[in-house]
This record gives structure tokens, sequence and C-alpha cells, in this order.
């Protein structure tokens, strides 16, 4: 490993605050030795800075730029990277179908009649069939591929779609902006979002690396189809390295599914001396017999939260767990295609009442029958949060300074963790997603005359990231972990009964 300078940035801007940090020496096992830093931006109500970022990082290119958005409805964002298709440098793109028709994605789609940001199979056929080889490499240069593209229904009957809940961009391996929300206007000018900016070979080429198999595609995309990119479960680890120093503080990058980052934050968790405290979009079980019966189901999060709870009576040993979660609500359901009828499938109808009676919106999960007839198993109810188990771990502790929780007014795009603030050795973490599991229907003719597996089959077939940062040493400047123990704060102060 080789020495090189890096600055570190960070800025907060939950009102009109903001915080800077000054330079600090670190290693890298990026060949140019440059100047590693990084910034972050919170936002409670808009986050200008994440779209200035944003342009910058695109601006930067001179070689190739890699892109995945849960949603991309800004233009000015879609029109930088036309520009630098434009001028020769290869950009691709990975997205959620859910959104596809939103103004930037359907302004990059606007350019396939130029052979430009086709899907990996248009793609490459197109390119087959060209014999100029300049204009082969053109087509080649740019993609665009979504997660399920409406192709044969044997590959696309899976109408609750897995979902692309992240948001980064990566140019020429080395600037990179990270975002728990999309590029629209709900980030940039009125909800709540963390935005990640990295200059940093060896974080960013990560991210990279991640991005790879969605932008992309390949030979065994989604379903093993040569189709599109690969998502969800069609993931693999492209990159077993984690763990990455920059100054006085180490990150250590997961992402979901396949590098199973729910272990990572169950562990820290465990780990915790003296606090836990968290903002969450949702929380919700992880083993699951019956999403409809909430007793067949286990939760390892709220294992760990129940057993460090109960420390200080079992132990004598102080210890506070609170947190906040939100009251969630899905902007993009997914429409289930044919054979059924035409219905939209939301994920809301997980906390949208209050506990004890936490959910009552039902919903229509599809199948086959052994005849194969596509029917629905009728009027089902989603019961594997775990809200209001919260609830009742606060009143068996009946003692707000050893565990209290609560619900936010609003829905929350992002889950934020931390334990031991103020201690020794503090944790952050953010995640871009609740990590949920999610049903999952495969016309395949496994679940056909099994009513019951449209019930239990529920697998995590989410796209997310997670970050935990922790303190490389004992010098470390806290001010990272102070600043999003303020988030949380805030958001928990916020908050009223579950």
């Amino acid at each position: 490993m080789k020495q090189t300078r890096v600055h570190i940035s960070l800025v907060l801007t939950l009102s009109l605050f903001s915080f800077m940090r000054g330079t600090c020496a670190t290693t890298t096992s990026d060949p140019e030795l440059s100047t590693q830093s990084m910034n972050y931006y919170i936002g409670l109500g808009g986050n200008a800075k994440a779209k200035e970022k944003l342009l910058s990082i695109i601006a930067s290119a001179k070689t190739e730029v890699v892109g995945v958005f849960n949603d991309l409805a800004d233009t000015e964002i879609s029109s930088a990277l036309i520009d630098k298709a434009n001028a020769g440098l290869k950009v691709a793109v990975g997205g959620d179908r859910r959104n596809e028709n939103n103004a930037g994605f359907a302004a990059l789609k606007n350019q396939r009649s130029a052979n430009k940001f086709l899907d990996y199979a248009t793609a490459t056929s197109t390119a087959a069939a060209e014999p100029n080889q300049n204009l082969k490499n053109k087509i080649l240069a740019t993609r665009l591929n979504f997660n399920r593209l409406n192709r044969s229904l044997k590959y696309n009957a899976e109408p609750y779609d897995g979902r692309v809940e992240y948001n980064f961009v990566v140019a020429d391996k080395y600037n990179c902006w990270i975002s728990t929300g999309g590029a629209n206007s709900e980030t940039f000018s009125t909800g709540f979002s963390i935005v990640f900016v990295f200059q940093s070979f060896d974080i960013c080429n990560d991210f990279y690396n991640e991005a790879q198999q969605l932008v992309y595609g390949g030979l065994f995309g989604d379903e093993g189809v040569p189709s599109f990119g690969k998502f969800r479960n069609s993931k693999t680890i492209t990159d077993p390295n984690t763990r990455f120093r920059l100054g006085d503080l180490i990150f250590n990058i997961y992402f979901a599914p396949q590098e199973r980052p729910l272990v990572a934050l169950v562990t820290e968790l465990l780990r915790a001396e003296k606090s836990i405290k968290f903002a969450s979009r949702a929380i919700t079980q992880d083993i699951i017999a019956d999403m409809t019966n909430h007793n067949s189901n286990r939760s390892h999060v709220l294992n760990a939260l129940q057993y460090k709870a109960r420390i200080p009576q079992v132990f004598g040993q102080a210890f506070s767990v609170k947190g906040v979660v939100g009251t969630e609500v899905d902007g993009s359901p997914t429409a289930i295609p044919s054979p059924w009828t035409a219905y939209n499938a939301p994920y809301n109808a997980l906390v949208s009442g209050s506990c004890p009676t936490l959910n009552t919106t039902t919903i229509n999960i599809p199948f086959k029958d052994t005849n194969g007839t596509a029917v629905f198993n009728n009027a089902k109810i989603n019961s594997i949060s775990i809200h209001c188990d919260l609830k009742t771990l606060q009143d068996a502790i009946a003692s707000t300074s050893t565990a209290e929780f609560r619900k936010h007014p609003s829905n929350l795009p992002f889950s934020v963790f931390m334990t031991d603030v103020g201690a020794r050795k503090p944790r952050l973490i953010v995640m871009s997603s609740d990590l949920r599991k999610r049903y999952y229907y495969d016309d395949g003719q496994s679940q056909d005359a099994e009513p019951k597996r449209t019930q239990d089959d529920l697998y995590t077939i989410t796209d997310a990231f997670v970050i935990m940062v922790e303190p490389a040493g004992t010098e470390t400047n806290m001010k990272i972990f102070n600043d999003f123990s303020t988030l949380v704060d805030r958001l928990f102060n916020a908050g009223g009964a579950l």
C-alpha cells in the first residue's frame, strides 16, 4: 500500500447548518496516488447539493460513466449523460422498471432510434448485424437496462418485481455519487435523502463493479436469459473486499441481496456496548413461514433489540435502545402483467395503521392452479412488520430511558442505525432500503398446486447498498457520527406513538 493525501469534507444540510473537516493522510491502492476525499449531504426537505454534486461527477468523466437509479426524472441529469455519450464516452445506466417512463429515463430511451442506450439483447443483436466496426463499437458503447423488460412471460411473470432501491453514478472508477434517493424532485427539492460523494479509487471501483452487472448485463442476465442486466438474485459477488480506509474512517460496503448485508447489521447491533438508535423506513421479519400469520415468522433485528433492551434488567448495566420507523408510502406500485387482470400491488401495506392493528390493507397474490389457470390468492394481509413488536417491547421494559420507539408522520426513504454514539467505538450504518423480503412468483411451475407457497415465497430481491462507517483509531474525529446522531434524533423527536 502506498501513501497519498486525503481530504475529507463533511457537510450536513439538515437545515441551514454546514460542517467542514480538514486534511489527513491514508493509504490507497490507487496507482495514480490521487488525493482521496469524501463529502456527505443530508437533506430533510430537499437536497440541492445532491443535484449539484451529481452533475459535477458526470461532468468530470473522461472515459466512462456508469449509473444506477431507482428513478431518473430530472432531465438535467439525463441530458448530462446524453452529452457524455455524444462526446464518445461509454455511458451505461441501469434502472427500476416501475419508473422507466419518467422524464429522465424517457429521454434516454428516446436515443434508441439512433442506436444509443439500447438494452443488452437489442444492443448485442444490433451490433452483430452491423458490418462497420466503428458503428458496431458505438452501438455497444451505451446501454440502458431495466430490471425485467416484459419479455417472455416465463421469465417475467413475477409481478411483485424486484426493487432497485439504490442510486449511484461512477465516473472513471474514481469519482462517485452515492444516494438513498433517486434523481428527482423528491431528492433534490422536497424530501429526505442522504448522499455521499467520494473521490476514491477503492470505494468508487467497488460501486463500479456492482454496476457492471446491472448496466451491461451478460449472457446470464436476469432469470438466466440473455436479454438484459443482472439484477437482484441474478447478481453475484464481484469483489470480495468490503472494507476500505479513507482518512481516519473505515467504510464497510455491502450490496444486497448477494452480500447478505443483514448479517453485518445484526452483528453490529449485537456488538453494541452502550446504545442503539435508529431511524428506519421499516423493520420486518426475515424468517417467513406465512406472511399472513405474524407469529409464524421471526426477525433477527427484533431479537437483537430485545436482547439489548433486557441488559439493564439481567446484568444491571445501563443500555439504551431507541428508534423511529416511517409511515411508508409506495409511490410506484408494481403492475401485475397478463394473464392476470390489471392490478397494482402496493407495498405500503406494512405500517398503514396503529398498533395493535398495524395493517388492514389486503393484497391479491397471483399464482397458477393445477390446470395452469392464472388465479389470485385473494385478500391477504402482509403481517411481517415488527413495529408492533417494538411497542410490546417498550411496554414490557416500561422505561423510556432504556427502550422507546416511535413512528414518524411521513415516510423515511432510508434506514440509519447507530451504535455506541459518544463511546469509544461508535458505528454508523446507512441503508438505502429496509432490506425486507418481498413476495416472488416464478412461472416455472414450482408453485403450482401449492397455494401456501404464495404466502411464504418471500425473498431478498431488492437491489440496495449498506454502508457501515467506523473509526480507524482512537484519534478519529467523531463529527460524522455526531452529525448522523443529530439526524436520527430529529427524526425521532418528530415521531409519535406506534
